[in-house]
């Protein structure tokens, strides 16, 4: 069976820290994969109000998820404080990718790893709209 791999940048530009609460969790009482895809959208947003993206022209509402991928590594549970690490990379002319590594604040252990590919959207034409040449320069990449 083909598995996918997610490259990790050498270093993350952000961080967060979520817990998880009793609504993640499935009935094999552990971190829902839905759950999961929900708190990266949330350490993504976050990460995203820590930039300065107005001088670029992008609003952090304004991008659109193009795919998905994510690599299980462990289980949350509740009451885990979850630690998410953000990087962009790969950037193109309609956006870039995020990578997450997903891991406990109390212990360290590895939850996940995942990537999205996240473009701007303009959603009252419905169709892509290009960012800045200085988009990189957002992410200090």
């Amino acid at each position: 069976m083909a598995r996918i791999h997610i490259e990790l940048p050498p270093q993350f530009s952000f961080s967060t820290e979520i817990p998880v609460l009793i609504q993640h969790i499935n009935a094999a009482n552990h971190l829902a994969n839905e759950q999961l895809i929900a708190l990266l959208n949330e350490a993504r947003m976050r990460y995203m109000r820590t930039l300065p993206t107005g001088q670029f022209g992008i609003k952090a509402g304004a991008f659109i998820n193009a795919d998905l991928a994510v690599i299980y590594k462990g289980e949350g549970k509740y009451g885990d404080v979850l630690r998410i690490e953000i990087a962009a990379q790969d950037f193109s002319h309609y956006g870039c990718d995020f990578v997450y590594r997903v891991t406990t604040v109390a212990d360290q252990r590895l939850i996940a790893i995942a990537k999205t590919a996240m473009l701007q959207f303009d959603y009252n034409t419905g169709k892509l709209a290009a960012v800045s040449a200085d988009f990189p320069a957002l992410f200090n990449a």
